[in-house]
C-alpha cells in the first residue's frame, strides 16, 4: 500500500537530486595535488588581504577550482580545519558565479581566527574581483 504522496516525491527526485547536486563541492572544483599548488603560485598572480593571500592561476577546466594552505602557525588541528571549512563554504556558495575559470589558493594569515563567517565572505568575493581584474586586462 502506498502513501498518497508517493506518486509526488516519485516524480521530484530528479528535481531535489539535480539541487543537491548543483549545491556540492565535488572533487572536479578541488585542487588537490602539490604540483597544482606550485604551478599556481610560481605562474599567477596574487593579490592580498589582511585575512589571506589569494594566489590565481587561469585554467582550462571551465570553471573555478579552489585549494586551501593554512600553517601550524595560525593554530592547532581543530583550529586549522575550521578555518579550511569556512573558506570552502564560501567557495561552494559562490563557485557558480565566479568568472573566469581560475586556479585560486587560498593562503590563511594569522588574523583569519578572529573573523566571522560573513566577514570572510564578503572579503573573498573583494579579493576575487580584484585577481579577477588582473587577467581581464
Amino acid at each position: 500500500m502506498s502513501s498518497p504522496g508517493a506518486a509526488e516525491k516519485a516524480g521530484s527526485v530528479s528535481a531535489a537530486d539535480e539541487r543537491l547536486t548543483d549545491q556540492r563541492y565535488p572533487g572536479t572544483s578541488r585542487l588537490t595535488a602539490r604540483p597544482q599548488f606550485l604551478e599556481v603560485y610560481e605562474r599567477g598572480r596574487r593579490v592580498g588581504s589582511s585575512s589571506f593571500i589569494l594566489f590565481g592561476l587561469p585554467n582550462e577546466v571551465g570553471h573555478c577550482r579552489l585549494g586551501v594552505t593554512v600553517t601550524r602557525k595560525i593554530g592547532g588541528a581543530v583550529v586549522r580545519n575550521k578555518i579550511k571549512r569556512r573558506l570552502r563554504e564560501v567557495f561552494r556558495k559562490h563557485r557558480h558565479d565566479l568568472g573566469p575559470a581560475l586556479d585560486l589558493v587560498v593562503n590563511a594569515k594569522h588574523p583569519i581566527k578572529d573573523r566571522s563567517t560573513a566577514e570572510l565572505e564578503a572579503e573573498f568575493l573583494r579579493r576575487f574581483t580584484a585577481l579577477a581584474g588582473r587577467f581581464e586586462g
